[in-house]
């Protein structure tokens, strides 16, 4: 039985079908934030060894256009702090921080899809084995004990296996990908703290 297979997909009255539309827009999102956090993984110290150049050059606007080519959360704080240079050290500070704080989001987007996938993909295998063993019952009530009785309920038993199987594979899928991802998002927010207070120090020191 092929896997694209219209029997395969419809298996549990459908639910195949679904479970495997959820794998792929599992698989998708992983994809996708792997990619964002592949383009937007910077070495803050070295980027900050620049800008912290740039500054003690008095070069804000080389500073500026360097976080605007760069693009990424670490970069996009870096380039709140240079703007907003010329602010009192508190309203400076409060800048700098509420631009940290709104990448958190663009960081955390799309991740918590996984999690709910990973919930309800061992539910609805749950529900197609119950739907599996009520047809199997049911036919052999119908038709009482024969070869073809024997063959569906063989095959309606099969298609809970299949089911179960599918969905439990998902769930573990989405579940480690649903870690790894906000293990990376744990990382970017460290390191966004961690930006936070050097380019503040950075600003500070060179406005004294």
């Amino acid at each position: 039985m092929s896997v694209f297979s219209w029997k395969f997909l419809s298996l549990g009255h459908g639910l195949m079908g679904l479970m495997l539309a959820m794998a792929g827009v599992g698989i998708i999102l992983t994809i996708e934030r792997l990619l964002f956090f592949k383009q937007f993984s910077i070495d803050a110290a070295i980027f900050l060894d620049g800008i912290r150049n740039l500054v003690h050059n008095r070069k804000i606007g080389e500073a500026i256009d360097l976080c605007e080519r760069e693009g990424s959360p670490v970069a996009n704080v870096v380039r709140a702090a240079l703007i907003g240079a010329g602010l009192p050290s508190p309203e400076l500070t409060a800048h700098v921080k509420s631009a940290a704080l709104l990448e958190i989001p663009r960081c955390e987007q799309r991740i918590s899809p996984l999690r709910t996938i990973a919930k309800l993909a061992p539910i609805l295998g749950l529900m197609g084995v119950v739907l599996a063993f009520f047809n199997a019952f049911r036919n052999l009530q119908n038709e009482g004990v024969s070869y073809s009785s024997s063959r569906i309920f063989s095959e309606e038993i099969m298609a809970a296996t299949l089911l179960i199987t599918v969905s439990l594979a998902i769930s573990v899928f989405s579940n480690l990908a649903y870690n790894f991802l906000y293990g990376k998002v744990k990382e970017m927010v460290y390191q966004l703290e961690w930006v936070y207070n050097e380019i503040l120090q950075i600003i500070f020191r060179g406005n004294d």
